[in-house]
């Protein structure tokens, strides 16, 4: 069987489920092929952790349903068909397999006798070589290429899926629970990567990389020790690092930080007023947001990141001033702005006085608008960056 597999994934996490499916399918003999055309099958990964990724999903899913020849199957799977398999209408009529519930049917449609099953293809550890040097300058000779900032480092994927209970988060909907890979063979895969290659630095991925070890009695702290003991020239760089984590390991962060090792630190803090994040349940407050920022300054590091959630339900004139003035004293180099996306699964779904949409995008544009002046790299959906980005991920053509 001749299969398409199209990525729409915005994370770096999900590669490692697209890699899993690529060596599934190869493993029962069906052909892995670079385009729709002639395909007897579409394997598309949805993406729909904010509303304008979730409707480029819901395009890209009508565009393959509209060209898809004869009795060729079109199979969604992914994030939408847990976060809002609402959203799909009957104009789909391919298969919604969610990936949260380990969904049979991929099993059935693909697996043949003898073959490898997708659970034995899951346990194998996820590393990836950096696509390029610098992705500022890739992109610039490139334009078309769909790189992003974390493909310039190794990618390793150290745990997936979240303990944490955030009311906001559409994408605990879809998340697997929450798993640790075991320590030794992630050293020995990046001992054996390292064999081979000179990047020397490795991105930490994971939906919640700050709980590693949580499950298996260790901490990422000591994870990161044991990479970076494999190389004298080894730096680390974390991703998606939870600011209650940071404060839970705080000493053994810091001095991670104080090595010089730690190349950049991605902390997404959706909010820097109290009763907001009280009421998304991100068990910090701006005490301790300020606590972190002061660590970092006192080290002199400067290389960070942050996420920010404008229009949550409640959220008044005065939270939104205090996240926005938090972001122009602390001064991240890049900042991803989200609109708040309620989905009905979410316990955020049934908080009362919601923002109106268009006081949300008001916020929104305010401040995209201040942050850029102050020379504070903004992606959020009021620009274009991430309009950009879909574009180059929608056209980028798949590896066979």
């Amino acid at each position: 069987m001749k299969v398409f597999i199209k990525g729409l994934n915005t994370c770096n996490q999900r590669d490692h489920e697209l890699e899993v499916y690529r060596r599934f399918l190869i493993g029962n003999g069906h052909d892995i092929v670079s385009e729709q055309k002639g395909s007897d099958a579409v394997l598309v990964w949805t993406c729909a952790f904010r509303g304008d990724v979730r409707d480029n999903s819901l395009d890209q899913l009508k565009s393959f349903c509209q060209d898809a020849e004869g009795d060729s199957r079109i199979i969604a799977t992914g994030c939408l068909p847990d976060i809002a398999p609402e959203s799909v209408g009957d104009w789909f009529k391919g298969e919604l397999l969610p990936w949260k519930k380990a969904d049979p049917r991929l099993e059935e449609f693909f697996r043949r006798p003898g073959g490898p099953s997708l659970a034995s293809e899951d346990s194998k550890i996820f590393i990836e070589p950096a696509l390029c040097e610098d992705a500022t300058a890739y992109r610039k000779a490139n334009p078309e290429a769909d790189v992003i900032f974390y493909d310039q480092f190794v990618k390793l994927l150290v745990a997936e899926g979240c303990p944490f209970t955030c009311t906001y988060c559409s994408e605990r909907l879809a998340f697997p629970d929450f798993r640790s890979f075991p320590e030794d063979k992630l050293v020995a895969a990046c001992k054996g990567f390292l064999e081979t290659s000179t990047q020397r630095t490795v991105a930490l991925i994971g939906d919640c990389p700050g709980e590693y070890g949580r499950d298996t009695g260790t901490d990422i702290t000591q994870l990161a020790w044991k990479i970076l003991g494999l190389h004298p020239d080894l730096k680390i760089v974390l991703t998606q690092f939870h600011p209650a984590d940071f404060l839970k390991h705080f000493d053994k962060v810091v001095g991670l930080l104080e090595s010089g090792r730690i190349s950049h630190l991605n902390l997404p803090m959706q909010s820097a007023s109290d009763r907001i994040l009280k009421l998304m349940a991100r068990e910090y407050n701006s005490a301790g947001l300020v606590k972190i920022m002061e660590a970092l300054r006192s080290i002199g590091f400067t290389a960070f990141d942050t996420h920010i959630i404008l229009g949550f339900p409640g959220e008044t004139e005065d939270d939104f001033e205090a996240t926005m003035d938090f972001l122009l004293t602390q001064k991240p180099r890049y900042v991803l702005m989200s609109r708040f996306m309620e989905t009905s699964g979410m316990a955020a779904s049934r908080l009362p006085d919601k923002v109106a949409e268009d006081i949300a995008n008001r916020r929104l544009n305010d401040g995209e608008r201040r942050l850029k002046a102050a020379g504070i790299i903004c992606n959020s959906e009021a620009g274009n960056m991430m309009e950009e980005r879909l574009k180059r991920l929608n056209n980028a053509q798949a590896t066979a």
